[in-house]
């Protein structure tokens, strides 16, 4: 019995009109992700903009101003919503209290943040929806963020797959943060306050989560968040995401998004999971993250 071979679904998912857009658009894979150009954060068409979320999840827009403000940046992330404020990280910015600096000095060996397959706060009741990232200062090579289709990786399961993890909960929770904050002195974990107990945000979440604005189903678990699912033993679970793990990530089911100077990226965390490479030692890197909040997962 045969299934249908992954290019295929991923060919058929995938067509988008670009002349829709009135901004320039290239997409970055066959799978997901788009660079776009002629979008300027402070004038920017949200409707325009969610319908390129919608189409290709994970959106790069190039050329920002030059003079683009902190109150600037944080005022185009509350169009997108309610904004959150981090659980576990201070914000360096006294006045606006919702964004993250992440920084990496080009002498740190210290824990590369977002350096592991991840949707953003998915241990959270609310887990992250929209993610703005600002990239102030990239280094002039590496840094890449990559990208999983988690639409594409639900469609791509057998059908029988499908059936049986229809309807069931994995329980997704912060271990995972704790563990890598506490061994290490150094890292882009700026403002974290160490006092607080990292280990105990958990929720359960379908493994099967439908978008709340287009309907389209999406695998929803991720390598750093997800330890268990309801009903398994440990040993079951274990196995079932592992292989969940190893396929939602695919190469034909992601995309490797470049960064350059003037760049704000874009992304839906309840259709994707994300990667950030550490490849940049002994350069600078310095990002200001918004974190837009998200509903309960249905």
């Amino acid at each position: 019995m045969s299934h249908q071979p992954i290019w295929a679904i991923q060919t058929r998912s995938r067509t988008v009109d670009l002349e829709q857009f009135s901004a320039e658009v290239r997409p970055v894979s066959g799978a997901m992700g788009a660079y776009v150009h002629g979008l300027d954060v402070r004038d920017i068409d949200i409707e325009q903009l969610a319908d390129l979320l919608h189409a290709f999840k994970a959106v790069m827009l190039r050329d920002q101003p030059s003079d683009l403000s902190i109150a600037d940046y944080v005022a185009f992330g509350r169009t997108l919503g309610e904004l959150a404020i981090d659980p576990y990280v201070e914000s360096s910015f006294a006045d606006y209290p919702e964004v993250m600096r992440i920084v990496r000095d080009a002498e740190s060996d210290g824990y590369n943040f977002g350096g592991d397959w991840h949707s953003d706060g998915s241990y959270l009741e609310r887990p992250g929806g929209v993610t703005v990232l600002w990239g102030k200062h990239v280094p002039s090579h590496g840094g890449d963020t990559l990208f999983a289709d988690m639409e594409l990786a639900w469609e791509a399961l057998t059908p029988s797959f499908r059936e049986m993890l229809d309807g069931r909960r994995a329980l997704h929770a912060a271990t995972g943060l704790g563990h890598k904050v506490e061994i290490r002195s150094k890292g882009d974990y700026v403002g974290l306050d160490r006092s607080r107990p990292l280990d105990r945000i958990e929720h359960l979440h379908p493994i099967k989560r439908t978008h709340p604005e287009t309907g389209r189903p999406a695998l929803f678990v991720n390598q750093a968040y997800s330890v268990g699912i309801e009903g398994c033993s440990d040993d079951e679970s274990a196995a079932i995401l592992r292989f969940l793990f190893d396929h939602s990530c695919l190469p034909a089911l992601t995309a490797r998004m470049v960064w350059e100077p003037g760049t704000i990226l874009i992304w839906d965390n309840r259709v994707t999971t994300h990667y950030a490479i550490g490849d940049y030692g002994g350069q600078h890197r310095e990002m200001y993250r918004l974190a837009v909040t998200g509903e309960i997962p249905v």
